[in-house]
């Protein structure tokens, strides 16, 4: 059953909830006020203060009700189970989107990066949980790396209350609830105190590089398709011993070559978005303001995640959000 609220409505409730969490509180700026030349205006954030870089890819929940649903089907044949019914949420495909392999680049001991999915999917759930303050308690977090590298077909994560699988090839997968996360975020904090505004030239410089060997890791998976094509289909003729002019297999592209060509052209196209014109005459940013909306601008132009720095948060669920906080 396809879900009745949009990515938009739960990423905004549970930003709402994680920036209310205890000792991380924190009040959400927008960014259409950096723009502004009025007092108050701008990423009014506490630098001074620590902050732990967390970033979350929301994802919608589908309910699956009948045992006829593929991922039980796969699961049981693993000899696994899958409770009937159960939730789950597609990742997207290696063919459409870079989004997969760039998350995993990102995700690394200094950073943390989860796919994010509710355990409910009508509009009354959602608007119970708001009013409990238990989005987040209601939802289950799953990191890039503890999924791993995938092929270009489709895969999804499947979860029940007792456990998850990532299928299309079933295996088990390790999730964490919100109060494993909040306990990453206080770990985080409490091994490097730093102020935020010491950290932000290390978070810019992290994802631009976790971009860089994101996307060679996907240059280079294209290029390993290709290669195995080519071997498959030297195999292929090898067998048959006949000439293979006109072959269609040797005449169209592969999909490997057809991917490897469109990750490299949008390597050569992609550019930072234009500057849009001034309309007034703005406030100049201080160098540390500049690098938190770079930073946010990155972390969802790039790898279309919401970012939320604990303790001196960053909340993005369509754009970014800056806060002020008081641990």
């Amino acid at each position: 059953m396809l879900p009745e609220i949009s990515e938009f409505s739960y990423g905004f409730a549970l930003t709402n909830e994680l920036v209310g969490w205890a000792e991380l509180s924190a009040a959400p700026v927008f960014p259409s006020l950096i723009e502004e030349g009025k007092a108050g205006g701008g990423y009014d954030v506490k630098l001074d203060r620590p902050g732990a870089p967390l970033y979350l890819q929301f994802k919608r929940s589908e309910y699956m009700s009948r045992r006829s649903a593929k991922e039980f089907q796969k699961v049981q044949d693993q000899g696994g189970m899958l409770a009937v019914p159960f939730y789950r949420f597609a990742i997207t495909e290696a063919a459409k989107s870079d989004q997969h392999e760039l998350l995993l680049a990102l995700d690394n001991s200094s950073n943390h990066v989860f796919y994010v999915a509710p355990r409910f999917h009508r509009v009354s759930e959602i608007n119970d949980a708001w009013s409990a303050s238990a989005v987040a308690s209601r939802s289950v977090f799953v990191s890039p790396t503890e999924i791993g590298s995938l092929d270009e077909e489709r895969h999804a994560v499947a979860f029940d209350p007792s456990g998850s699988w990532i299928c299309s090839d079933p295996r088990p997968l390790h999730t964490l609830n919100s109060r494993d996360v909040l306990e990453k975020l206080r770990s985080s904090l409490r091994e490097d105190d730093r102020p935020l505004g010491e950290r932000l030239p290390e978070l810019v410089d992290e994802l631009r590089d976790a971009e860089r060997r994101g996307r060679e890791r996907i240059v280079e998976k294209h290029r390993q398709a290709e290669r195995e094509a080519d071997a498959r289909r030297s195999t292929r003729r090898t067998a048959r011993m006949t000439p293979t002019v006109g072959d269609p297999q040797e005449i169209a592209p592969s999909h490997a070559a057809r991917a490897l060509a469109s990750a490299e052209g949008r390597r050569r196209l992609e550019a930072p978005e234009p500057t849009p014109p001034a309309m007034r005459e703005v406030r100049p940013l201080s160098p540390e303001r500049l690098a938190l909306r770079e930073a946010s601008d990155i972390a969802a132009r790039v790898f279309d995640a919401a970012r939320y720095c604990a303790a001196c948060g960053v909340g993005r669920p369509q754009h970014s959000a800056s806060s002020n906080c008081d641990p």
